[in-house]
Formats: C-alpha cells, structure tokens, sequence
C-alpha cells in the first residue's frame, strides 16, 4: 500500500496570535477551508495557548474559527483533525470542545517531556497523575489519541534532527507542519513463509519498490502547498512503514518477553534498515543527494570564511559517505508491537526497543486496550517516549561530529 500527503495537510495556527488579528483569521480559514474545497482532510495544530486569555478561552475560539471553514466548505467534521500540546489542555476538555464545536473526530495529544520524564517534585507528578488518569479513561475512545515521538531523525548524520508537532492525516504520522511525505506500507505478516522466517528476497524487493514509489510522487511534484512542494523537493521524505512486527512473533510462537523474540525482530529491522539506507545512498550517487543536502554544501563551500576550505573538504568527504537520496526512510507505530484483531497484551510491549530503527512514527491503529490498568498505560507511554528519546538525542549528537 503506497500512498502521499497530497491526500492531506499538516497546518499549525496560533491560537493567541491568530486572534489578535481579523486579518490573520480570515487568511487562516481560507487556507483551511481552500483544502477541505478540494476535498483533502487537514489536521492542524493549535498553538500559542498562553497570553491574557486562559488556554480554554483561546481554544474555543480557535476551533470556532475552524468551525467556519469547516461549514463554507461543506465537509464531514471528520475532515479536520486537532492536535495539541498536552500540557496545555485537560484530555477530556479538549475532546468535549472539539465535539461540541467541530462535530465528531479526533484529536491528537502531543505529551512532552514535562508528562512523560517521570517527575520528582510533588506538584509535577500530581499534574502527570492527572493527565494520565484522564487519558486511561479515554483510551478506548476514538475521538482521542496521543502521539509521543519527541522529533524525527534521518538516516543522514548531515541532516539535522526536527521537532514533529504536527500529525498528517489520515495516516497518523507525527512530522513538522507543511513537510510532505509519500506514505508506503510494509507488513512483516506477508513475508512470512510457512516455516514462520522471513522471505528476505521478496522482503528487499518490496522495499525497493517503495523507495521507487517514492522516487516517482516526488518527481511530479503534484502537492497541496506552496510549503509541501518546497520541502518534496528539497528533502525527499518517505515513510515506509513497519507493520505487523507483533503478528510475525505470535506467528513464530515465540514468547514476546524472552530475548530470542527481540533479537529475532531486531535483526529482521536491521535487514530492513540496511537495504533502504543502502538503497537511497545508491540513488544519491547515481541521480544526486537530497537537494536539501547539496543546499547546505553550497552555502559551506561559499561562505568565505577563514578555514572554510578545510570545512567544505571534510563535508565533501562527508556527503560521499553518508548522503542519501532521502531525509527521511522508514516509520513505525508503537502499536505495531501488539497482534493485531485481539487486545493488546502487556507482553508484547519489550518488543519497542526495535522503534529505535524508526525514523518518523505514526499512531494508527491502536489496539483495545481494555484490559490494561493505568499504570501499565502510562508505563507504555513513558518506555516508548525513553526509545525515541534516546534516539533523538543520538541524532542531535551525530550533527556536531
């Protein structure tokens, strides 16, 4: 399944700004009702929640002037999804005005640092407390979701590590406002032979096609914005996404919690991690590296400075060895960890130390999770959110070196 972020938009709209202005509103619902007239759903991001007025006065209004948009346009209230920093709003208030005002669908929670880093003052932690009680109790709503990567990373050192505050729908995948993306599935379920191993051949190539895939939308260039088009060509982005990574271990009848599981799916992701970074280097050789790449070394080799020659000799030597034809490669849900058609078993959660070979990551399809108590949810939460963290701060190291 291939599919691209001409199907929607990330947008982000500062709530405090925005208001302070006629003028901003009006270009504001223009903008989002232009999209939804062409049938395309929008997620947006509300911010700028602080100022004079209380964070729940500004969202109110925020989603009224949404409410406009949604009605010139004449769209399912579906179309618009709202996404919040969680530390701004209570869930359940949140969800009720967007319900109210907006109609039925969803809305993202984005918890930082401040909800997930587990907390030793006492006010912190009744705070998180708080949050995650509420969540628990609506984490088997479909009008709430919450996605926790703290950025996303690339498979080129070169390239820097991003804040992701957005979400693209309908795919769920956590990115930056207005980048655009070419969205492509993987499910580890169908590479699986009778013998419960992988088909590493009919798994590369599946891959390749993807990459190939990618290529392709890129290069027609065909995207919503001014903005999506800038960034399609200037970096390139897919997100081939992992699925079924709980499917394959219950398929092997492999215990979810014993090493042999983990190694067995961390050197399955490894396989896949190689042969799309080996593939988009490949191309970045034979066509050129993502233009995003060539830009930086333009203005490093231009610069004048003293000591530049130096710079611009070990960035070139540099960009032979890492650059890659794409800023961003592959995507995982940390729901993907758990089989799916049953509720999720606590189990399967110490299979996420493999979301570490995950650039980007989406948040769809999330299992019932009836069954889990509140600690075991917020625990979830907080272990995946350590994974990525980790990572991110890898990458943000990689970029000084």
């Amino acid at each position: 399944m291939s599919r691209s972020t001409r199907d929607g938009a990330a947008l982000r709209l500062d709530a405090g700004a925005t208001l302070s202005s006629p003028a901003a509103v009006l270009q504001a619902q223009e903008q989002v009702f232009d999209l939804l007239g062409r049938g395309l759903p929008v997620a947006i991001t509300i911010g700028g929640l602080c100022g004079d007025l209380p964070p729940e006065v500004l969202f109110v209004r925020a989603c009224k002037v949404l409410q406009r948009a949604l009605l010139n346009a004449g769209c399912a209230s579906e179309a618009i999804t709202i996404v919040l920093d969680a530390g701004d709003l209570a869930p359940q208030f949140a969800v009720t005005v967007r319900s109210a005002i907006l109609g039925r669908g969803v809305v993202y929670l984005l918890p930082g640092r401040q909800l997930l880093r587990p907390a030793v003052e006492a006010r912190r932690r009744q705070r998180q407390e708080r949050f995650w009680l509420q969540s628990w109790h609506l984490r088997n709503d479909g009008r709430v979701a919450s996605a926790f990567a703290p950025g996303i990373t690339s498979p080129c050192p070169l390239f820097d590590a991003e804040d992701a505050i957005g979400i693209l729908p309908p795919y769920g995948l956590q990115v930056p406002p207005g980048t655009a993306w070419v969205v492509a599935e993987v499910d580890l379920a169908d590479s699986v032979g009778s013998n419960g191993e992988i088909n590493e051949f009919a798994m590369r190539e599946r891959l390749r096609c993807c990459v190939d895939y990618g290529e392709q939308l890129h290069d027609e260039g065909e995207w919503p914005t001014a903005a999506m088009r800038q960034d399609s060509w200037s970096n390139r982005r897919l997100a081939i996404s992992i699925v079924g990574v709980g499917d394959l271990v219950k398929r092997q009848g492999v215990d979810p919690q014993s090493l042999a599981a983990l190694q067995s799916i961390d050197a399955v992701l490894h396989s896949i991690r190689e042969t799309v970074d080996g593939y988009s280097r490949e191309l970045a050789a034979a066509i050129q590296p993502a233009p995003g790449l060539a830009l930086a070394a333009e203005v490093v080799g231009d610069s004048g400075v003293a000591g530049m020659a130096a710079w611009r000799t070990r960035w070139q030597a540099a960009m032979q060895f890492a650059a890659t034809r794409h800023r961003n490669l592959l995507t995982m849900s940390p729901w993907a960890m758990f089989p799916r058609g049953e509720p999720a078993d606590f189990r399967y959660c110490d299979l996420l130390p493999v979301l570490a070979f995950a650039d980007s990551c989406s948040f769809l399809q999330r299992p019932c999770l009836g069954r889990w108590n509140v600690n075991e949810f917020k625990h979830f939460h907080q272990r995946a959110w350590a994974i990525l963290e980790r990572k991110n701060a890898r990458q943000m190291i990689a970029e000084q070196v």
